[in-house]
């Protein structure tokens, strides 16, 4: 089968093949709790180039959608024929790859694909949108007339974010990322006000205007990859008694203390939850209620889109999610 898969000593080189074994069709060689899902289309995270083989496992990819076609014996939920949504992490809990026309996946890791969203819609959503929700709702306390700041509002996680954030009821949604992204971040619904970072005196005058006044600021771009910190300028623009700083990337010392138990106060650090299906659920019917839906670059799955696909998405300047289609032509 055609699969995107990680080689190399390291097993960080991003490798198209049109000869991967695919996973057995036997029932007997499922586990009891996965489905054989044949993938229709797959989205692409920084995750995906950053992770070596050891962890990431063999073929690279996490968010899928797709036709189940094979269920493991004790699965209930779902049936051949289900069209589906979630993250390729397998019965074991380790990821068993997006990027593949066939995969294996844990029940409690996909749901239902919601008819008002296409299968390229639906890929896009789980690592940018279980992210967003966990880091807005749960981390970030955001409910009915929060007032949210969303640093990286262009990308894929900052989009997700300002499309949760109204959603769930937030007051007011800012913004912040480039200028010429303006009317793309508008499109996507849910926005009230937008600050461009790369006008220094706009971004003095926001600064001095709005200290103490967020419930949350959702930092998407600190740590990802070009030396970006937001931190401490923005800290003092939360509320300083219940304001939450919620990022989901970070350096080195970040982890430690997350890890360590030792999170700075008003600070946190992200990490997604396992078992994402009730928070899948939740995410189509909050998207939904609004009529949102996610902003997608679709390209066609073989060896020169995926170079181009991954390419762009290290160039850090997509607006919206990547997906390949990989089964939607047969």
């Amino acid at each position: 089968m055609r699969a995107a898969i990680r080689t190399g000593l390291l097993g960080t080189t991003i490798t198209f093949t049109k000869d991967f074994q695919a996973p057995s069709s036997s029932h007997s060689a499922l586990r009891p709790n996965e489905v054989l899902l044949h993938v229709k289309s797959a989205a692409i995270n920084p995750v995906d180039y950053k992770l070596p083989r050891l962890i990431g496992g063999k073929i690279i990819g996490i968010d899928v959608s797709g036709v189940v076609d094979k269920v493991g014996s004790d699965v209930t939920s779902f049936q051949a024929g289900d069209q589906v949504f979630g993250r390729a992490i397998d019965g074991k809990g380790k990821f068993s790859g997006s990027l593949a026309e066939y995969t294996t996946a844990n029940v409690d890791e996909i749901a239902k694909k919601p008819e008002y969203l296409q299968f390229e819609e639906a890929a896009s959503l789980p690592t940018a949108y279980l992210t967003g929700l966990q880091s807005l709702r749960d981390a970030g306390n955001v409910k009915k007339g929060s007032t949210v700041l969303i640093i990286g509002a262009s990308g894929g996680c900052g989009i997700a974010g300002v499309q949760l954030a109204k959603a769930i009821g937030a007051g007011r949604i800012v913004g912040i990322c480039s200028g010429k992204n303006f009317d793309f971040v508008r499109s996507t619904g849910g926005i009230t006000e937008l600050v461009d970072y790369t006008d220094n005196d706009v971004m003095q005058k926001f600064l001095e205007d709005n200290v103490g006044v967020f419930d949350c600021i959702y930092d998407t771009a600190t740590g990802s990859g070009a030396g970006e910190d937001y931190v401490s300028l923005m800290m003092k623009l939360l509320n300083k008694d219940t304001g939450k700083y919620v990022q989901i990337n970070g350096n080195g010392s970040d982890w430690a203390r997350t890890f360590a138990g030792r999170q700075q106060p008003q600070r946190t650090l992200v990490m997604t939850d396992k078992n994402g299906k009730p928070k899948l659920e939740e995410i189509a019917t909050l998207l939904e209620s609004t009529g949102a839906k996610p902003c997608v670059i679709v390209k066609p799955f073989d060896e020169k889109e995926l170079e181009e696909g991954f390419n762009e998405l290290k160039g850090r300047r997509t607006k919206g999610k990547i997906v390949f289609n990989i089964g939607r032509d047969e």
